[in-house]
């Protein structure tokens, strides 16, 4: 069994791909820019079959080469780069959502005992940061355009793009 990273190291579409430079936000320090490579495998299934494909995407930061990330996704195979890109480092959008669920709305407040209450609790903390959410929204008025990357230039609507 290999791992993700001895997978990306050996496997031959991977160790011979040139790295593509992606521009995937921009903050306030400057762009942030990682070099990606990108394959189709097919992994074994639990009885040792072939399965699905999946896309394997390597990224390495530009700045930073010693940091590596790893993604895999069960996209379709004819996904374009752009759009996995946006969803794997679209992380701390699911990860900020929590935490102003937690800080907000109560999601954390919960004392009970029973998997029902929970639940509940859960589906009253979600409808409660929709609601603040909508009120947030139309008391800021209209955006200029589609949020699509994190960072302090979100506003201007950019999206993932091959660096020269």
């Amino acid at each position: 069994m290999q791992t993700v990273e001895q997978l990306a190291k050996r496997h031959a579409a991977l160790r011979d791909q040139t790295w593509q430079r992606w521009r995937i936000k921009d903050t306030h320090k400057g762009p942030v820019v990682w070099e990606i490579r990108q394959t189709l495998i097919v992994l074994k299934n639990a009885d040792g079959l072939p399965g699905e494909t999946d896309h394997l995407i390597v990224a390495r930061n530009a700045a930073h080469p010693e940091e590596i990330k790893y993604f895999v996704s069960n996209a379709p195979a004819d996904t374009k780069l752009e759009t996995l890109l946006r969803v794997a480092f679209s992380r701390w959008r699911v990860e900020r959502c929590y935490e102003d669920q937690k800080g907000e709305v109560g999601l954390d407040h919960y004392e009970g005992r029973r998997y029902v209450g929970l639940k509940r609790h859960l589906i009253l903390s979600c409808v409660s940061h929709l609601f603040l959410s909508r009120v947030r929204e139309s008391l800021r008025g209209e955006k200029s355009g589609v949020d699509s990357l994190p960072g302090s230039h979100r506003r201007l609507g950019r999206r993932p793009e091959l660096v020269a």
